[in-house]
């Protein structure tokens, strides 16, 4: 064995157990030379050597050069043990692979992401943001497309339907604002994170769509349903006894206990949906925003709640369309081949979303002048949130106009009437 590792004038050993002889032979003498003996070095090794990368048993791993010798071999010309004829020529024939070395442990490679041909993964018109973002264990970089894939499927699977008012004798769209209205404030009241006002409003409409239920009974579906969400997301909800004292004891705790099972039972206990949050979080992630373009997004998605009209669209669409209308609001270009790569929406695509957002913008605005619906206004105009509730929305025309020009001068009807889904 010594003398195999050892040896320094590149004489092949005598048994050959591979056609590597053959391959090695259009390689320089040089090269020749050194790689065999990384091969000998890795053959001379105890039978558990190549076992030893994956159990960890203390055996010594090849460096990366000897990694990326080895791979260059058998990316290059890979024999299979079957012997390959003997070529005359002087000169080497092996040729580099048009894949870079690098890119076979790119794991975009392994879920079968095309490669360009150039074998240059930068050149493309968005930014990978995953890529630099792969030390940092928290952003899943690795599958963080995987997972949004699933999320786009996940999003039409558990939705509410858009027109379940119509079949709400009791209900209508006035009373379904003015307790979105209310539960944006329980939720300040007791600082409950975003996400819980989100999954709320989604029970809500979901056990709406299902079941009917009467105006004296509608506020205690409400608060059940925030009540679910708290302790779904939050670390130290509220107790039953808290939800019982916001309602002014409206609703006691075995009111409360016995619509959470109904609310349960209706929405067959399936609690994880992807909201309009969710998808904002990643829009904001690749875009890189400031504090401005961070709470105006976040702002124009939470008033969505507030309108039932905006259950038409899919909460990936008002993600995306709140970031395109808080970009033209901050007089910035409103969209970039990053975003739509990893929102998968054209601006042609979200351009009705897009006008109803700026649509209902000017809505809440002129109603939290006039004193009505104030919540989202009043927590939005805090300095901690830069007061972004205070700047006024873009007039409709201006908006509607600047979506004619992105479609390439199309009638403004294309981009004026809500997209039914």
């Amino acid at each position: 064995m010594s003398s195999r590792v050892g040896s320094s004038f590149g004489v092949l050993p005598a048994a050959i157990n591979y056609s590597q002889e053959q391959l090695l032979s259009h390689l320089s003498k040089s090269s020749a030379s050194q790689q065999h003996q990384d091969a000998s070095k890795g053959a001379s090794s105890n039978g558990r050597a190549m076992l030893g990368d994956l159990t960890n048993n203390g055996q010594q791993r090849p460096v990366a050069g000897e990694r990326k010798a080895l791979s260059a071999l058998n990316v290059g010309q890979a024999s299979f043990g079957f012997p390959q004829p003997v070529k005359t020529q002087q000169q080497p024939s092996f040729h580099q692979p048009s894949i870079p070395l690098a890119a076979f442990s790119d794991p975009r490679i392994i879920d079968g992401a095309n490669v360009r041909s150039s074998g240059d993964l930068r050149k493309k018109a968005w930014i990978d943001v995953d890529s630099l973002n792969h030390d940092d264990p928290q952003a899943v970089s690795h599958y963080a497309g995987a997972i949004f894939e699933y999320l786009r499927e996940a999003e039409l699977m558990r939705r509410a339907n858009p027109d379940y008012l119509d079949s709400q004798p009791e209900i209508n769209s006035k009373m379904r604002s003015i307790l979105v209205d209310w539960l944006v404030e329980v939720s300040e009241e007791y600082r409950m994170v975003p996400d819980t006002l989100y999954y709320a409003v989604n029970f809500l409409d979901r056990v709406l769509t299902l079941q009917r239920v009467s105006r004296s009974q509608l506020q205690l579906v409400g608060i059940t349903c925030m009540w679910i969400a708290s302790k779904y997301e939050e670390i130290y909800p509220p107790n039953v006894n808290e939800f019982s004292y916001i309602t002014d004891n409206t609703y006691s705790r075995e009111q409360l206990v016995a619509m959470e099972e109904e609310v349960l039972r209706q929405l067959k206990y399936e609690l994880t949906v992807p909201t309009a949050k969710t998808f904002l979080r990643r829009l904001l992630q690749v875009c890189s925003p400031d504090d401005q373009l961070h709470f105006v997004s976040n702002y124009l998605t939470e008033i969505s709640l507030m309108e039932a009209t905006m259950l038409h669209f899919l909460p990936s669409e008002i993600a995306a369309a709140a970031v395109y209308l808080a970009n033209l609001i901050l007089a910035r270009a409103p969209w970039s081949p990053t975003l739509e790569h990893y929102s998968y929406y054209t601006p042609a695509q979200i351009a009705d979303c897009v006008e109803a957002l700026a649509n209902l913008h000017i809505q809440v605005n002129s109603r939290a002048q006039g004193g009505e619906l104030t919540a989202l206004y009043d927590k939005y105009s805090h300095n901690k949130f830069l007061s972004v509730s205070r700047v006024s929305p873009l007039p409709l025309p201006v908006v509607t106009q600047h979506l004619s020009m992105i479609l390439g001068g199309s009638s403004a009807s294309g981009a004026s009437g809500i997209h039914r889904s």
